[in-house]
C-alpha cells in the first residue's frame, strides 16, 4: 500500500503547498487554543518563583504522577505487582524506589506506557529522532500538546519578542522536496503555520543565493533551525557576499549550537542564535534568556544527574553524570527515571541571572552516553565542544577509530589555513588524550543521518 509520504512526493509544487498548508493548519489547532495567552502568563509567573516554591511544586506533581503510573500505567502495573510477589515492599510512593528506564523498553512497547484513561487511538504520535537506531513513539493528548507549546512560545518566542503569530522560517529534517530535484524551489510556503520550510539537502554553493531570494521575499521574523545545517548556508552567504533579509533572531533545534557554528551564523545574519534544549519524549526544555544563559524548564520533567560508575545518584552541580528524567507535563504517557542518554550537571538553583529570572541555569551538555571516548590508560572521558573552538571550520566529525587513533572530518572555511588547524587540534587532542594518532581529512560536507543531522562524535571502539 503506497503511504502518504510516497503521494505527497507525486504531487506538483502547487499541490505539495497546499498539503502542506492543510497539514499545518490542522497542527495550528493541535498545538495553540483559546487557553494559550493564559497558559503563556502563568508560565511568565512562575519564572519568579524561588526554589522552595518549586520544590513544594515539584513534590506535589510527583506524588500524582508516581501514583498515576503505579495504578494506571500497564507496564508499570505489572512491575510493581511483580515487586509485591517478590517480597518487595518498598513503596512506590518515592521516586527513590523506582528503577531506572531504558529507551529499549520504551522504544519496544510504547503502548505499555499510555495511561489506562487514555483511549490510544484519540492520541497524537510522536516520535525521536532516531538518529542510532529505530525511533521511539511518544503518546500525547491535545491538552498535554498545547501546555507544551504554551512553555515553548514563553521561553523561546517570547522572551526574545517574537511570536507564532509571526511569520517565520525553519530549516528541518523533513524531506519535503525529492532529494533528487536539482532545481528550485527547494522550499514550501506552509500558509496554516505562517511558515516556510527550508529543505537542509539541497544547500549548495550553486543553490545558496536561490535560498536568500526565497528567504527574502517571504521575510520571516525568525527562524528555527538545525544550526549544522544552517552554519553551511551562512559560510556561502559570506563568501558570496548575500545579503539575506533583517530576521529578529534564530533559535537552534534539535542539536546544540556549537561555538564556531554561532560565530559563523551570527555573522552572515546579523542577528543572536538562541540555544535550546528539548526532547520528543516531553520531559525536559532549556533555552537561552537575552543575556545568553541557559535556563532550565521545571515544569516539563524533574530532573536527576547518575554517576553509572559508582551506581549512585548526584545530588550536587558540581558533578556531571547521565541524565535521569521523569515525566510531569506528559501525564498520558508518564515515564519515570528515564535514562534518554544525555550526559550534563544538574541545574544549578543558586545562580542570580542578569535577566532578572529565576529559573535555575542548565548548564551545557557534556555528551552523550555512547560518546564516550577510551582513553590509552583506560580513562572514559566526554571530549569538549571546545575542542573546535576558534578554529576556521564549519563543522567537524570525530571518530575514534582505536584506542590510540582518532579520525577527524572537517568543512573548511573560507580563511582555513591547514597547518595552524591541524596543530592545534592534534595539541587539543593530546592534552585530553595523550600520544595518540590523528588524522585529520577535510570534506565538503559530514554525512548526514536520514533525519538530516551528523553524529559529532562517533566511537569504534568496543567498551
Amino acid at each position: 500500500m503506497t503511504d502518504i509520504t510516497s503521494i505527497y512526493h507525486l504531487l506538483p509544487f502547487s499541490l505539495k503547498v497546499i498539503a502542506a498548508s492543510i497539514w499545518g493548519y490542522r497542527l495550528r489547532k493541535l498545538r495553540y487554543n483559546f487557553k494559550t495567552e493564559s497558559l503563556v502568563d502563568q508560565a511568565f509567573e512562575r519564572e519568579a518563583w524561588n526554589k522552595n516554591q518549586w520544590e513544594n511544586w515539584y513534590e506535589e506533581q510527583l506524588t500524582q504522577i508516581l501514583h498515576r503510573a503505579a495504578t494506571q500505567v500497564p507496564f508499570y502495573r505489572n512491575f510493581w505487582q511483580l515487586q509485591r510477589r517478590h517480597q518487595n515492599k518498598k513503596s512506590w510512593e518515592y521516586l527513590e524506589n523506582w528503577p531506572i528506564l531504558e529507551k529499549d523498553e520504551v522504544r519496544n512497547n510504547p503502548e505499555s506506557f499510555v495511561a489506562d484513561d487514555k483511549n490510544i487511538r484519540k492520541l497524537y504520535i510522536d516520535h525521536t529522532s532516531g538518529t542510532t537506531g529505530r525511533p521511539t513513539y511518544i503518546y500525547e493528548s491535545k491538552e498535554t500538546i498545547v501546555n507544551w507549546y504554551s512553555i515553548f512560545e514563553t521561553r523561546v518566542r517570547r522572551w526574545h519578542n517574537v511570536t507564532y503569530k509571526n511569520r517565520w522560517g525553519i530549516f528541518g529534517g523533513k524531506r519535503i522536496i525529492p532529494l533528487s530535484q536539482k532545481t528550485p524551489p527547494y522550499w514550501l510556503i506552509n500558509y496554516g503555520l505562517n511558515q516556510i520550510y527550508f529543505s537542509i539537502f539541497h544547500i549548495t554553493k550553486a543553490s545558496a543565493s536561490k535560498y536568500v531570494e526565497a528567504l527574502n521575499k517571504f521575510a520571516p521574523t525568525h527562524l528555527i533551525v538545525y544550526p549544522s545545517s544552517l552554519s553551511v548556508l551562512a559560510k556561502y552567504i559570506l563568501d558570496q557576499k548575500l545579503e539575506p533579509h533583517h530576521i529578529k533572531v534564530i533559535f537552534s533545534n534539535s542539536e546544540k549550537v556549537l561555538e564556531h557554528q554561532k560565530s559563523i551564523i551570527q555573522k552572515a545574519f546579523n542577528c543572536p542564535i538562541i540555544d535550546t534544549y528539548g526532547m520528543a519524549e516531553l520531559l525536559s526544555g532549556a533555552s537561552e534568556c537575552i543575556v545568553g544563559t541557559m535556563h532550565y524548564w521545571p515544569e516539563i520533567g524533574y530532573l536527576e544527574v547518575y554517576d553509572s560508575q559508582k551506581s549512585e545518584y548526584i545530588h550536587n552541580s558540581r558533578h556531571y553524570g547521565e541524565y535521569i528524567f521523569t515525566s510531569l507535563i506528559n501525564k498520558d504517557m508518564p515515564l519515570i527515571r528515564y535514562k534518554n542518554g544525555d550526559v550534563g550537571y544538574l541545574p544549578r538553583w543558586e545562580f542570580s541571572c542578569d535577566c532578572g529570572k529565576r529559573l535555575p541555569k542548565f548548564e551545557p551538555i557534556q555528551g552523550r552516553s555512547n560518546d564516550l571516548i577510551i582513553t590509552p590508560d583506560g580513562r572514559q572521558i566526554y571530549l569538549l565542544d571546545s575542542l573546535f573552538n576558534g578554529l576556521s571550520i564549519i563543522e567537524a566529525q570525530l571518530i575514534q577509530e582505536s584506542i590510540d587513533r582518532i579520525i577527524i572530518k572537517l568543512v573548511p572555511e573560507k580563511t582555513y589555513n591547514r597547518e595552524s588547524v591541524v596543530n592545534d587540534i592534534r595539541k587539543r587532542l593530546q592534552d585530553y588524550l595523550g600520544n595518540i594518532q590523528v588524522d585529520i581529512n577535510e570534506v565538503d560536507s559530514i554525512p548526514r543521518e536520514v533525519n538530516g543531522k551528523f553524529r559529532p562524535y562517533i566511537s569504534l571502539v568496543k567498551k
